[in-house]
This record gives structure tokens, C-alpha cells and sequence, in this order.
């Protein structure tokens, strides 16, 4: 090899601030009081938030910091998408039962969770280059595992596509793995409402998969319910008949995740105008699918029979994704089921020696966003950036936990725990947008420039003692969707500078309708 030529760290230092600015100066974030502590170098800054003090400005420069970690790992150019320590491999997790892979019950998808909200969308691209690869790789398996049609993966694999059962079925035999992974090219044209990418890349992936669901999974006699199985609840396990068990038929999860592939590619037929047979097939298969229910200890259960947990300290809780990054349990439109997933999280957080990893604290925060409770958010960043994270903000799965002998660094709880920053301040499902529905106070003031929300929607926003002072709303296409602010009637509105009265819905929000290149202002 040739040597590089030499080059001093100042001109190294330009070059790289140069290469990553575009992407990174799109957003930014304060909450007031980001230079309180500032003259404080950061491993004096994270003592005080891990002995328990308040660091508005360290929370922010968390946030930012997740961005860069992912624009500095996942590029369209970039080969392979991020793995469980991105591009940061300090050779620890090689060294484990993990060996740095793709884990694809939680892990690689947590790393991808802050392109879209924060404004890094073709950073999503690596992981649909890999996601393409791997369907080819998971229609073998699909065929040979299972005699189904389409392309299935499971919990782990890695560049050269591996999509089988690994190791044990405890954490190995999860086929709608591939359905959790293959949702986020959904998620990327919810954002960007880009046709194009659709038709040529996300409805052929989510299309192929739901095929394979539809053949994969069976009717139960019992019921005549649509069920997936045996299968798992990745990684947790039940109790019956005093035996310890793993694998059951349609747990939780796997409800979550096959309404979420038929429903995008329910959507995505009727977008693109195609497969209208293929399109009946898949309302008829919705219809049948099983309800959520609530377990006998109140919260939500997490297989389709109400088995004893046999670890209530889990630090999996994969049936909650239908609270976050989903929306089929909200508390606008299934009251008792989020309170039911609220007493879920609470049983789990109060577990003795419940399994508190970074990943799982970054769930929390999100889980917390969406139930709209800041003091608990604020508490899991807190437990996040603290005890959870090390002297360079990058965050830590602890030792004693998934096998691992020693602390080592894991590249999902910082970009998770980014996303549910975002979360405590913009929520935008279910065709409706809110401002800072989860404002805590060591946030009370504060704004942020270029989060984006679902529908194509970019927003700036500043506040003052927990109320919005200004926010402008730019449509990259033709938008409508619900406006959630509080007091709405107190607000200056003007559409490309023009002022206009909204009417205000019952419950506060404003029905907006946009076209491309519009900007909503609303300002007191």
C-alpha cells in the first residue's frame, strides 16, 4: 500500500467538518441554557448528569451528536449499513455471542431511527441497499424453511445476506424480523413522499414480504384467527404448566408487525394504483387478524394466550412497538390500551434487577414520549446519558447483561435515544402533527430549526416558558394533516404570508392543507 500523504489535524480537521456540515447544519437544537455548563469539558459535564444533576445543553448536544454518529456511518456511498457499533468497532462486540452483526430484533433498526425526524433521509439508504440484498438472500430461506413464497430473515445476519433460524429459537426464531426491518422503507416515503422511491424500491420489498406472511402464517381452529408461528417474543420466554417456553403461536409482536407490512402495502396499492387483487387479499387477512388484549396483570399481553412472564425484568418489550415507532396504540384512539402498555412499562421498570441497557432505556424515552408523561421521559434521558453512557457520549450495553463481561459501546441508544428527544418535541401519526407534547421542564425553553415530521412537513419551532412563541411549517408536496398547538385561537396564522383565520377543531388542532413549497407560519 501507499502511504497516504501526511496532512496536519488541522487540515484533517477542515476537511472532515466540510465533508459532514450539509447534512449535519440541517437541524438544530436548544433548550435555553446550552452554554450554562459549556465551559465545563464534557467528562466533568456527564459526572454531573450521572450523579443526577441537569444538563439541558448536554441534552442537546446528545441529540446532535447521534446525528453525526450516523452521517459519519451510513452514507449513500457507504457499502454496508451500521451495525450493533456502527462504524465506531472498538472489536468488543466482535468478541461476543453478538460478533457486531445485524441484529434485526431491535438493534439495527434502533440505529435508523433519527434519519427520518432528523432530517437525514438518504442516510436511511445503506440499510435499503442491504435490505434488497438480503430478500434475495430470504427468498432462499422463505422456499426452503418454510415451502412459502416471497423473502423472510431472522433475528441476526450479516453482509453476506444470512437470513436463517441462528443459535437458539430463544432469540433465532423470529421470521417477521424481516417485516420490522423491511417497515422502515415505509417510514422513509411517510417522509419524504417520495413516488419514485416506492414504486422502484419500497413496494416491491414490502410486497415480496407480505406475500410471504400471507402464506406463512395459518388459520386457528380455535378461533379462526390469522396466526403467525411458532414464533417468538424475541429473546423472553413464558411459563407453563410450571416449564419455561419461548415458542408460541402469534405472539404479540408478530401481530404488530404483519398489520404494519399489510397495511403499507395496502396503502402503497392504492398510491400507485396497482394490484388490486393482491390489495383484496390483504383487507381480508387484516380483518382476521387477532385483537390486542390486556393481560390479567393489566398490561398489555405480550403472547396471544396470557402466559406467566418468566423474566418480568426482560429488557425486551417487542409488543410495544405497537405504542412507538407504530401508532396502532394511542391515547387518542385506544385509551385503555395505552394505559395498559403505561402499567407494561411500570411493571418492567420496577422488576427487581430489570435488564436496563442502552437500547431499552431508549425505549423508554420513546414509549414515554408517546404516553405524553415528561417527567418520566426526562427521566429515562437522564438514565441514558448518565449511568448508560461514558465520558465521550457514546452509550454502553452494561456488563452482566446479554452475556456481555464488560461495558461495551453500542451505537443504538445514542440514535434511539436522539429519536425520543425528538419525540418529547414534535409527534407527527396518523395524519396529525403536534408541538411539544412531552415539554419537561429543564426544557421549558427552548427551540429547534429543520425536524420533520411525516406527509413531507419540515418545522422549525421556538418556545418560552413552555409555550410556543413561533413555528413555520414548509410542505415538500401537496399536504393535509391535523395541526395540534395549544390554544391555537391565541396565534397569528399566515399561509406564504398571507393571514388567514383556521377554524379550530373540539379538540384544539387546525386542519391544514398545503401545497408544495408552502410555508406555514404561526407566531403570537
Amino acid at each position: 500500500m501507499k502511504q497516504p500523504p501526511k496532512k496536519s489535524f488541522k487540515t484533517l480537521r477542515n476537511t472532515h467538518v466540510e465533508d459532514y456540515t450539509p447534512l449535519f447544519s440541517r437541524v438544530a437544537l436548544s433548550f435555553g441554557e446550552n452554554g450554562k455548563f459549556s465551559h465545563l469539558p464534557n467528562d466533568q459535564r456527564w459526572a454531573r448528569v450521572k450523579a443526577g444533576e441537569s444538563d439541558p445543553g448536554l441534552d442537546a448536544l446528545f441529540f446532535q451528536y447521534a446525528r453525526y454518529l450516523l452521517i459519519s456511518s451510513s452514507r449513500p456511498n457507504s457499502p454496508l449499513p451500521v451495525a450493533l457499533q456502527g462504524f465506531f468497532n472498538d472489536n468488543l462486540a466482535c468478541h461476543m455471542g453478538w460478533t457486531n452483526d445485524y441484529h434485526l430484533d431491535i438493534n439495527t433498526e434502533q440505529n435508523y431511527w433519527i434519519a427520518n425526524v432528523g432530517n437525514l433521509p438518504e442516510c436511511h439508504l445503506p440499510l435499503f441497499d442491504y435490505i434488497k440484498d438480503l430478500s434475495v438472500h430470504g427468498s432462499k430461506i422463505a422456499q426452503d424453511l418454510y415451502g412459502c413464497k416471497g423473502w423472510t430473515a431472522h433475528t441476526t445476519s450479516n453482509p453476506w445476506g444470512y437470513a436463517a433460524v441462528s443459535g437458539s429459537i430463544l432469540w433465532g426464531l423470529f421470521p417477521t424480523a424481516s417485516s420490522w426491518i423491511t417497515s422502515h422503507v415505509w417510514t422513509q416515503y411517510e417522509y419524504t413522499q417520495d413516488k419514485n422511491f416506492l414504486k422502484e424500491t419500497a413496494y416491491p420489498l414490502l410486497k415480496s414480504n407480505a406475500e410471504f406472511l400471507l402464506d406463512y402464517m395459518v388459520t386457528d381452529p380455535r378461533n379462526n384467527y390469522l396466526v403467525t408461528g411458532p414464533s417468538i417474543s424475541p429473546e423472553n420466554s413464558f411459563r407453563y404448566q410450571g416449564q419455561e417456553f419461548c415458542a408460541s403461536m402469534m405472539p404479540t409482536c408478530d401481530r404488530v408487525l404483519v398489520y404494519e407490512i399489510f397495511s403499507a402495502c395496502l396503502k402503497s396499492t392504492e398510491i400507485l394504483n396497482v394490484d388490486a387483487a393482491f390489495a383484496d387479499s390483504l383487507r381480508t387477512a387484516i380483518s382476521k387478524l387477532p385483537p390486542f388484549r390486556i393481560s390479567a396483570n393489566g398490561g398489555v399481553q405480550e403472547w396471544f394466550e396470557d402466559y406467566e412472564e418468566a423474566h418480568p425484568n426482560h429488557r425486551h418489550t417487542t409488543h410495544l412497538l405497537s405504542l412507538y415507532p407504530y401508532s396502532q396504540i394511542t391515547l387518542n384512539k385506544t385509551p385503555e390500551l395505552a394505559n395498559a402498555a403505561r402499567i407494561t412499562i411500570e411493571r418492567r421498570l420496577a422488576a427487581k434487577d430489570w435488564e436496563d441497557t442502552e437500547w431499552s432505556r431508549a425505549n423508554m424515552i420513546c414509549f414515554y414520549a408517546r404516553l405524553k408523561d415528561p417527567i418520566k421521559a426526562y427521566n429515562s434521558v437522564k438514565q441514558l446519558l448518565g449511568p448508560l453512557s461514558r465520558e465521550n457520549m457514546f452509550t454502553v450495553s452494561p456488563a452482566g447483561i446479554a452475556g456481555a463481561g464488560e461495558d461495551i459501546f453500542a451505537f443504538d441508544g445514542n440514535t434511539a435515544g436522539a429519536a425520543g428527544i425528538a419525540e418529547m418535541l414534535l409527534q407527527g401519526y396518523d395524519n396529525r402533527i403536534e408541538l411539544l407534547p412531552c415539554l419537561p421542564e429543564e426544557w421549558k425553553n427552548g427551540s429547534f430549526k429543520g425536524l420533520c415530521a411525516r406527509g413531507g412537513i419540515e418545522l422549525d419551532a421556538s418556545w418560552k416558558n413552555a409555550q410556543i412563541e413561533k413555528t413555520e411549517l414548509r410542505a415538500s408536496v401537496p399536504a393535509e394533516f391535523s395541526f395540534r398547538i395549544s390554544n391555537a385561537s391565541a396565534y397569528n396564522w399566515k399561509m406564504n404570508k398571507k393571514t388567514f383565520t383556521p377554524e379550530i377543531n373540539a379538540d384544539g388542532s387546525v386542519q391544514i392543507s398545503m401545497n408544495a413549497g408552502d410555508k406555514l407560519t404561526v407566531s403570537l
